[in-house]
């Protein structure tokens, strides 16, 4: 049994990484160390350390290169369209030096290297994450403790400020209007159109008498915002409720956590003022924002997600 820090993660990334060995973990309560299969030898304790018990032998979470090429893959559909992305799907295409031929593109474009190096630490952070998870169900142990500690990644390469309309209204507009453009690709026809313009209606309506978070990149380029509205038309309760009017995050930065982290710090800021009732109900939720909704403490009520402090 072992405990799970920052630092061996580290460990254990660079291991998974490693294509030409396969390697274990030997751990418990009082140590932590990573070391080739090869080297071990059960009736050699020494070969592993002192005193190495069969039962504090664990094997890595497996990370295989048909992993890598998959995330190379997912990565590049998420960028907008952009040479940056042909060159990258050039490089898919060819099928030799995938790898390396990948890391010299992302060179030459080092604000979407970045964001590729947060892609896969989180991916691969998620994987560790299910493997640390199975360990502690066969431990006996609440599976509901935090199995990683919060990753410091998003907070070093994002900033989340209050939202100011006078400031971000209108790029947030015009950001607003890259996502009627996805509904309209993603859905075609009349129900493209249909769908773009509620979201364009909506968020022409909103935007302007909202409050929320924004996130922006180090070099202040939009990344994404959640939005909500004071309630109003209640007299009674408007100190109380809250309508969740948007949240959305650029395509460019897509799968780093950054909806998911809108959302906790927007919950976390409204219980700490008092607000009791956190409303949305909006047709066009994607389901990959129901599952953050959800996670965060909201509940389905027919269309609507509810959260009640």
């Amino acid at each position: 049994m072992f405990e799970l820090t920052e630092p061996r993660i580290a460990e254990i990334l660079f291991a998974m990484e490693n294509q030409n060995e396969e390697f274990a973990l030997v751990a418990n309560a009082d140590s932590f160390r990573i070391v080739p299969f090869s080297q071990l030898d059960f009736a050699d304790s020494s070969s592993a350390g002192s005193d190495m018990n069969p039962d504090d032998v664990y094997s890595l979470p497996k990370w295989f290169s048909s992993d890598g090429f998959n995330l190379l893959e997912e990565f590049t559909e998420r960028l907008a369209d952009s040479s940056t992305k042909s060159e990258l799907k050039n490089v898919l295409a060819n099928g030799r030096g995938v790898f390396k031929n990948f890391k010299i593109v992302l060179k030459s474009h080092p604000e979407i290297e970045n964001r590729f190096r947060l892609f896969k630490e989180r991916k691969m952070k998620k994987r560790i994450s299910e493997w640390y998870k199975s360990l502690r169900e066969g431990w006996g142990l609440d599976e509901s403790e935090p199995l990683l500690l919060e990753s410091d990644l998003i907070l070093e390469d994002f900033s989340f400020g209050k939202y100011d309309f006078s400031t971000d209204g209108s790029c947030i507009l015009r950001e607003s209007e890259k996502i009627s453009d996805e509904l309209k690709e993603e859905n075609c026809g009349e129900v493209g159109l249909l769908f773009a313009d509620l979201w364009n209606e909506k968020q022409n309506q909103d935007i302007p008498c909202s409050e929320g978070i924004v996130c922006r990149t180090l070099s202040d380029d939009f990344a994404g915002c959640i939005l909500y509205r004071l309630d109003s038309r209640c007299p009674t309760v408007a100190r109380e409720s809250v309508t969740l009017t948007t949240c959305f995050v650029n395509k460019n930065y897509r799968g780093l956590g950054i909806a998911r982290k809108l959302v906790s710090s927007c919950v976390s800021d409204l219980r700490k003022r008092g607000h009791s009732i956190f409303f949305m109900a909006d047709a066009l939720i994607p389901e990959s924002f129901e599952r953050i909704l959800t996670d965060s403490g909201f509940e389905k009520i027919r269309s609507a997600f509810v959260a009640r402090f």
